[in-house]
């Protein structure tokens, strides 16, 4: 018999930007829980609540930026330095009212839809980033039971 987790995830997002808005989705176990963009100022944050059940296997939260295009990036003149971007952020999360802190930070991975230049090495997986840049997905993975995953990795 499976055991089913219900949990209460409080999700705290901005954008960066100059021209447009970011576009997301908002992803559990790979169902859309939101899809949107932006609706603040820039770099103000938005909270978006929701209930996720899961089963043994896990779950995954997801963040995806997309609608990105290279025009909403603007570098000098001579590209040695972006002077205005469009990026999501990921400013906190809290999953029953506690605040994972660092964790999504040092747990996460971001793939984006293509190989990209990132510190002077082409990669299609970034780690420690909170920031998306790219079109592409963010996601957090934990185990069942939540609580356990969450001691294991403060």
């Amino acid at each position: 018999m499976s055991d089913k987790e219900k949990i209460h995830i409080k999700l705290g997002i901005s954008g960066t930007y100059w021209d447009k808005k970011p576009q997301y989705r908002i992803l559990a176990n790979d169902v859309v829980i939101k899809q949107d963009s932006i609706v603040k100022a820039s770099d103000e944050i938005e909270y978006i609540e929701f209930d996720f059940e899961y089963g043994d296997e896990g779950a995954c939260l997801g963040i995806q930026l997309e609608g990105k295009i290279p025009s909403d990036t603007v570098q000098n003149e001579d590209k040695t330095a972006i002077v205005k971007d469009l990026l999501l952020n990921i400013v906190s999360i809290e999953v029953d009212d506690i605040d994972l802190s660092q964790i999504p930070f040092r747990l996460s991975e971001y793939c984006p839809n293509s190989p990209v230049q990132f510190r002077g090495e082409t990669v299609d997986l970034v780690k420690n980033c909170m920031n998306l840049g790219w079109n592409g997905t963010w996601t957090l993975r934990w185990t069942n039971p939540f609580y356990l995953w969450l001691l294991e990795n403060m």
